[in-house]
């Protein structure tokens, strides 16, 4: 089974980021596709949008730094085939952590590499923060696709000029 990873990231908030990540995680669940959605955002939107209380120790932070496995971590979710790591606000502090690490900008995409040879998930989908930080950068560096959700305005047209500025940066630099 191949699984496709996919971050859906904008340095702007209210822009349909979470929405997004949840309504394209629950088609492709319709369509019998298996999906995980990891919910990277500390305010938790996508966790509490799947129906999850948001519970400390439940995000992906344990992982990212070294202290349990991704795979622990996952919870089901009340739609079939749809899969969650959910999030809480502690998730915060990984930015700090992660920031003081050897290839912090790499620890998602090892995560990932515990994950895909599962080959349990046709999708991961990364619901990233509205900022440019450490945890939005380790997810666009994981992924094999960004999703960028926009409003049809001049400066999102500028914030998006520049988040492709950056995806080039992080291209180029492996």
């Amino acid at each position: 089974m191949k699984t496709s990873v996919i971050a859906v990231a904008n340095q702007k908030g209210g822009v349909g980021k979470t929405t997004t990540a949840i309504n394209l995680a629950a088609c492709l669940a319709e369509k019998r596709r298996q999906v995980l959605l990891i919910d990277l955002d500390p305010q938790a939107n996508a966790t509490s949008g799947l129906g999850l209380k948001k519970q400390p120790g439940a995000s992906i932070y344990g992982a990212l730094s070294g202290a349990q496995s991704a795979a622990a971590l996952i919870q089901k979710t009340s739609v079939p085939s749809l899969d969650i790591i959910p999030s809480e606000i502690d998730l915060a502090g990984a930015e700090v952590e992660i920031a003081r690490a050897d290839g912090y900008l790499h620890r998602m995409r090892g995560l990932l590499s515990t994950l895909i040879p599962l080959e349990k998930y046709h999708y991961i989908l990364m619901d990233c923060s509205p900022s440019l930080g450490i945890l939005t950068m380790n997810a666009m560096a994981a992924a094999e696709s960004v999703l960028i959700p926009i409003q049809c305005e001049y400066y999102a047209l500028e914030g998006l000029s520049m988040m492709l500025r950056l995806l080039e940066q992080l291209r180029d630099s492996g």
